[in-house]
């Protein structure tokens, strides 16, 4: 949209003009994608790689400021009039006009069966500005060792990416696991990369057919040199917590990780009772994060990933001690911001919903 245009229709009389409605709310009359300030895109191609996945390509509007490699957002769609967000990967470079979001099916997981079963070109999104420090430097690290398992494998293809595209790409070790080749995302274009850039060695494990699963012995095998490797690590937590173990007994260097659950207790359990001071609600604290008995008192809070990675559920706490699921950490807050996902109370807490 034209810069002169976006500041007149965002001025103060056009937003008086257009009440009760927004700017906005015109806008999407011409084309959903158009917004004064909203991130917002269009699938332009939806590829399905696997069977239980689905790759989105999403040629997003004029408000989308970009990522780094790695970064993450909340990519929302509307179903049944109800907008719900979630959390994924970009696996594209940065630089690239479109970003790239692969989705893999979750269980009971609503947004991304529905990506993966109905996802089509033409579908409109909303986009939060990207976010996530897995690659917290512009700089390229060699030798590398990039090592992911299942749908861990987007942000680790970001950092690839960028440095194909920036010709940075010189000793780079990449090991993926997966369950098997049919399993497996990227799958023809890591081989060939692999067969086109003699600074990539890609090393791919099928675990249900034969290959070992991560460990001391394996990881050496496949990396002997893995002491002078700086690593990308990312994948589903028990993966991760192994492989973490493994890659900082082996090497001093740096390891970034891309983290896809949060470190909670078994139980979520907290204590006292929450009031929720806009909606006039009082709870019992004991049944789970504050999310979870927000949404047990009938309350509609905001949340994309349920683990603490996008920030969608934050919401000002007027007092009250709540502890943190990841460390168990408990404090005494005033007028502050916390994620309800990953807080839950320690005692009574007020919180402004």
């Amino acid at each position: 949209m034209n810069p002169v245009v976006k500041k007149v229709l965002g001025s103060s009389v056009v937003g008086a003009l257009t009440s009760p409605l927004s700017v906005d709310d015109y806008l999407a009359l011409i084309d959903g994608r158009l917004s004064l300030s909203e991130p917002r895109g269009r699938v332009t191609q939806a590829i399905r790689q696997t069977p239980d996945s689905v790759t989105l390509v999403i040629a997003p509007n004029d408000n989308w400021q970009g990522h780094r490699p790695g970064q993450h957002v909340l990519l929302g769609v509307d179903l049944d009039g109800v907008r719900h967000s979630r959390c994924f990967s970009v696996a594209s470079a940065p630089d690239q006009a479109t970003l790239e979001i692969t989705v893999k099916r979750n269980g009971e997981g609503r947004v991304s069966n529905y990506l993966v079963d109905q996802a089509a070109r033409g579908q409109l999104v909303y986009l939060s500005p990207a976010e996530g420090e897995f690659y917290p430097e512009a700089r390229t690290a060699h030798p590398a060792l990039l090592l992911s398992a299942g749908s861990g494998i987007t942000p680790v293809m970001s950092v690839l990416r960028y440095w194909i595209t920036n010709r940075q790409l010189r000793d780079v070790v990449f090991i993926h696991y997966a369950r098997t080749r049919a399993d497996m995302i990227y799958a023809d274009e890591l081989e060939a990369l692999a067969q086109r850039h003699d600074g990539l060695r890609v090393e791919t494990v099928f675990t249900a057919d034969g290959g070992d699963r991560i460990s001391e012995a394996s990881l050496t095998r496949l990396v002997p040199d893995l002491a002078t490797r700086e690593t990308w690590l990312c994948g589903p937590a028990g993966f991760m917590d192994v492989a973490d173990a493994l890659v900082t007994a082996a090497s001093d260097l740096p390891l970034h990780r891309e983290q896809f659950a949060a470190t909670r207790r078994e139980a979520a359990h907290g204590e006292g009772s929450v009031r929720f001071l806009k909606s006039d609600i009082a709870a019992s604290g004991e049944s789970g994060s504050l999310l979870e008995v927000a949404e047990g008192a009938g309350l509609k809070p905001n949340y994309g990933c349920r683990m603490g990675i996008c920030h969608a559920c934050k919401c000002r706490v007027a007092e009250g001690s709540v502890r943190d699921l990841r460390t168990n950490r408990v404090r005494d807050v005033r007028d502050s911001d916390i994620q309800l996902c990953i807080h839950a109370a320690a005692g009574d807490v007020a919180v402004e919903l």
